[in-house]
């Protein structure tokens, strides 16, 4: 939900402040421009109004409907939240190389692409890379820097810093844990909205959910009371970009809410409960669809805009269990800018709608206009 705009309360024009102080002054002096009283009273007017503006700046973050930047973070500690910080885009190369080669771990492998500031994307090596025979092995990288500068495209052009003698080939295999900001105001007010409207009581299914978000990089979570019997409780989760988890997110929130499934109490999770955290499973969801477009726009700009709503709408339907509805597609489709008309929607290679499972999340596939 969008915050509400913020209403100052004491911030005035600086005229009004001046006539205001001006009337107070008894007419016996005179007061126009160029007076002594004049110009001895109006310069205050511009200070006081810079008083009611640290005033009103104020008054706006101590609430966190209308809190902003380090001031939001400081309401989120108060309910023992923290922002959830930018991560770092991790991906794999292939490299080609003679025998004998040797990649160090930490090794710099810089992108041809180079940041808003004109400095290269670069990237370290995992771990060190030997090469006892001829050939193409996988390295695995993890961006220098955090946050979705790191988040090429598959393909990118990539070289070592410095070069290393006997690499022959280097191709780039896409990412393969995707970066994420740190997380912006908004996002931050929801999970402070989330948690102060579902306080701990002691262990509900909001509780468990709330407590799986606590955990750095959890975009959502699900709980499934009593799933394999009394005092068992499965918690289901995906990453901050509403995907499934590629496995450490899973492992980090099963040590935090109950280590080892024992059900000993010794995470979050109340005594005598049995936790199993589990990754949603994907269901992948194609479409295809013929357009017409309207004059000026072209297939990518269409195809573009459609992505964004679709993906919209996908974020929304985040655990909710409500199928993916063939009409609701087609609305999105036909309110898309640059439509006039479409035909032949398919979702999935079908005219269904697409039923998500307790444990799933609807991914975006493929789309073809």
């Amino acid at each position: 939900m969008a915050r509400e705009p913020f209403k100052r309360v004491y911030e005035e024009d600086e005229s009004t402040i001046n006539e205001r102080m001006l009337g107070r002054v008894e007419d016996t002096w005179r007061k126009e421009p160029g007076d002594f009283m004049y110009d001895a009273v109006v310069p205050s007017g511009l200070e006081i109004k810079q008083l009611q503006v640290k005033l009103d700046e104020t008054l706006k973050n101590a609430f966190a409907l209308f809190a902003e930047g380090e001031y939001m973070d400081y309401k989120l500690a108060d309910i023992g939240l923290s922002r959830n910080q930018a991560t770092y885009n991790k991906r794999q190369l292939q490299i080609e190389a003679d025998a004998g080669v040797v990649i160090p771990a930490g090794y710099t492998i810089s992108a041809v692409i180079t940041d808003e500031s004109g400095n290269p994307i670069e990237f370290t090596t995992d771990k060190e890379t030997r090469y006892t025979t001829s050939g193409p092995l996988t390295v695995d990288l993890t961006a220098v820097l955090p946050g979705t500068e790191g988040n090429l495209a598959t393909g990118t052009q990539f070289i070592l810093m410095p070069p290393i003698a006997g690499v022959r080939v280097v191709t780039d295999l896409g990412t393969t844990t995707a970066a994420v900001d740190t997380e912006d105001d908004e996002a931050a007010y929801s999970r402070y909205e989330f948690r102060v409207q579902n306080p701990d009581t002691g262990g509900n299914k909001f509780d468990y959910e709330t407590w799986a978000m606590e955990v750095d990089g959890v975009g959502a979570a699900k709980c499934i009371p009593r799933w394999n019997g009394n005092g068992t409780v499965k918690v289901v989760i995906v990453d901050n970009q509403l995907l499934p988890d590629s496995g450490t997110l899973v492992t980090a929130v099963q040590n935090y809410l109950d280590p080892g499934i024992t059900g000993m109490g010794d995470g979050k999770a109340p005594l005598g409960a049995k936790v199993t955290v589990v990754s949603a499973a994907a269901k992948t969801i194609n479409i295809t669809a013929t357009v017409t477009l309207l004059p000026g726009y072209t297939k990518t700009e269409v195809t573009e805009n459609f992505t964004a709503a679709f993906m919209t709408y996908l974020e929304s339907m985040i655990f909710t269990e409500k199928p993916i509805l063939i009409n609701q597609v087609g609305g999105l489709l036909i309110r898309t800018e640059g439509v006039e008309n479409y035909t032949n929607l398919q979702l999935n290679g079908g005219t269904a709608d697409i039923p998500i499972g307790a444990e799933e999340v609807a991914v975006k596939g493929t789309i073809t206009l």
